[in-house]
């Protein structure tokens, strides 16, 4: 009886988290504040890896999108597309970054057709296949650590952390993701 209270609980927290994590960050910044922009960046790039981290480790993630049943790989758009959502629920990624990865995903999928390629082994040519941790840990401390900013006007930042490499945009006062790669 206990237990169940506790999980009624555990729902309600978790509705009343998801409601609020998605809507506008406040726009407290002062315009060329960079030590509030540097935090921001840093709190969403802590966030975004901590979410992902979770996703990935709950199995919640499915990158199960790409069809090997032909004489060549290519992609299941309507699983690229729920794998894209899924992704959109971390509530940091812009548009943008659909379009880059949708533009990342359709570049190998020109390769594995030149290359009549059906076998899953050097998917992605030698790149990790974990695009978003790029063979890193999402380790808070680790991400900070290391996590080098820079701004490139009001509305734009990059940042590295390793061999990976982040650019994110402002909209609406609020820091998104628009491009992860690695390198």
């Amino acid at each position: 009886h206990k237990t169940m209270k506790m999980r009624k609980l555990f729902v309600a927290f978790l509705a009343l988290a998801s409601f609020f994590a998605c809507q506008e960050a406040p726009k407290n910044n002062a315009p060329g504040d960079s030590q509030a922009e540097y935090a921001a960046i840093t709190a969403l790039v802590i966030d975004f890896y901590n979410w992902y981290t979770y996703e990935v480790n709950s199995e919640a993630i499915n990158y199960d999108y790409i069809d090997a049943k032909g004489e060549f790989l290519k992609l299941d758009m309507a699983k690229v597309a729920a794998y894209h959502a899924q992704m959109m629920k971390s509530c940091v990624l812009s548009q943008a970054y659909i379009d880059n990865d949708m533009a990342y995903l359709k570049k190998y999928e020109a390769i594995w057709a030149k290359n009549k390629k059906n076998d899953y082994n050097g998917l992605f040519s030698g790149e990790p296949n974990d695009r978003i941790l790029c063979g890193l840990d999402s380790n808070p401390y680790n991400i900070v650590s290391k996590l080098k900013i820079d701004l490139i006007g009001t509305n734009k930042a990059k940042t590295t952390r390793g061999n990976s490499k982040l650019e994110l945009v402002k909209e609406n006062g609020k820091w998104l993701i628009s491009k992860i790669y690695c390198f």
